[in-house]
């Protein structure tokens, strides 16, 4: 037994909780790996919100398909893998790149799904020497990096349950209350913003400007659901009470083409503008590799930030340094490039038909772009094998146990 354990067996109870209270649910199921007299002290970690198929939420619409129409609440979790002890794999890579985002679904059995970490999209029929069959957490440095949610159809029906409710497109999830109650909302039939609590009888419609425009995105931030509709209108919801604030007035610069995400990062909101624009009568140089590419791929990128102060959004001119953002409809996140470097920096990942390359290999990444935001280039991430390495294929060290998997789904431990 190594001297942190020891120390960890003599900390006073109290103590210990309150320290485990700080550890991320990974971060638990590694200590009590350790050893068998940390797995008898340290209680096993629960989810923050039990994606339990037996809680059974009423459907935000009228009508549903499949049975009652009843749905249920999925949890996926986005995690950068990182090799802990040198395996020959690995020492072929720096150290500070050898990494690995994946997207994983924890289901009731103990078993997982793998997603793609940018659509959030399941992945079948992997080919068998893709992925090992277990982790074991004590081998590798796990981080967890984001949560998504999304409502799937409770149905008794085998060829029904499981699928994503078609009728909703963004899900947002607030922290579990003293009750152990929670609140969730939902972007649902494009235009609507609705919420519920647990245990309530039906969903509470939350008025968003005049309801004649599309609801873009919802986040959880600071203890409250904001929300964001085409004009550039942002609301906060209070989750308990469900009061209704607008943080940020309607502005003509977000208004007609262009797709909004909203991205938490650290303590800050902040907002991704992607516009496609035109090129019509402009005549190309294809003899020139950069004026080529942003003809092959009509993208800008702004991104603002929300300043609390003046109820505002600020766009950023500096661009986000150490930072990288990764938007699409499912979920949206950021990662530092300072912690990890293996991802570029100053970037916004992007989701477009545009960069597809390939239509007949889907692979983590096949649809995405990558935003320079200091010059303003894009290109397919594709084009960048030392950064499309992250998403797939697997790193080779991560299979150094020899087990496989045959379909979508492994376990970890």
């Amino acid at each position: 037994m190594d001297k942190t354990t020891l120390y960890w067996i003599k900390l006073p109870k109290d103590l210990r909780v309150s320290i485990t209270k700080r550890l991320t649910r990974n971060e638990i199921l590694v200590l009590r790996a350790t050893c068998n007299r940390l797995r008898y002290l340290v209680p096993f970690p629960q989810r923050p919100v039990s994606p339990d198929s037996t809680l059974n939420i009423p459907s935000p619409v009228s009508s549903a398909v499949c049975d009652s129409g009843l749905l249920s609440l999925t949890q996926s979790t986005l995690y950068i893998i990182r090799p802990i002890y040198d395996t020959p794999a690995a020492a072929s890579s720096s150290s500070s790149t050898c990494m690995w985002l994946v997207n994983v679904e924890e289901l009731n059995s103990g078993r997982v799904r793998v997603k793609d970490p940018l659509t959030g999209a399941l992945f079948r029929n992997l080919p068998s020497n893709s992925l090992p069959n277990s982790l074991n957490l004590l081998d590798y440095r796990v981080t967890e990096i984001a949560q998504s949610y999304g409502l799937g159809l409770a149905s008794d029906h085998d060829d029904c349950k499981g699928r994503n409710a078609y009728f909703v497109q963004k899900v947002a999830v607030s922290p579990c209350f003293e009750d152990d109650s929670f609140t969730i909302m939902a972007i649902y039939s494009m235009k609507k913003l609705g919420i519920w609590r647990k245990n309530d009888p039906s969903w509470t419609q939350i008025p968003i400007g005049d309801g004649r425009v599309y609801v873009e995105d919802i986040a959880f931030h600071k203890g409250k659901f904001y929300a964001l509709n085409q004009t550039g209108l942002t609301i906060a919801v209070e989750p308990k009470s469900f009061e209704v604030n607008e943080i940020v007035a309607p502005n003509p610069k977000f208004n007609g083409t262009g797709i909004k995400h909203l991205v938490k990062s650290f303590q800050d909101l902040f907002l991704v503008f992607k516009q496609i624009y035109c090129h019509d009568n402009v005549e190309i140089n294809f003899e020139d590799e950069e004026e080529s590419e942003r003809y092959l791929y009509p993208v800008r990128v702004d991104v603002f930030k929300l300043d609390e102060e003046i109820n505002q959004w600020v766009h950023v001119v500096n661009g986000l340094k150490d930072t990288s953002f990764f938007v699409d409809n499912a979920c949206s996140y950021s990662i530092s490039t300072k912690e990890f470097p293996a991802f570029r920096e100053n970037c916004v990942y992007l989701i477009d038909t545009l960069f597809i390359k390939d239509y007949d290999n889907k692979y983590p990444g096949w649809c995405t772009g990558v935003y320079d935001l200091k010059d303003g280039t894009v290109a397919p991430l594709s084009n960048f094998p030392i950064y499309s390495k992250n998403f797939w294929p697997p790193p080779s060290w991560l299979n150094t146990n020899g087990s496989r998997i045959e379909d979508e789904e492994c376990t970890s431990s």
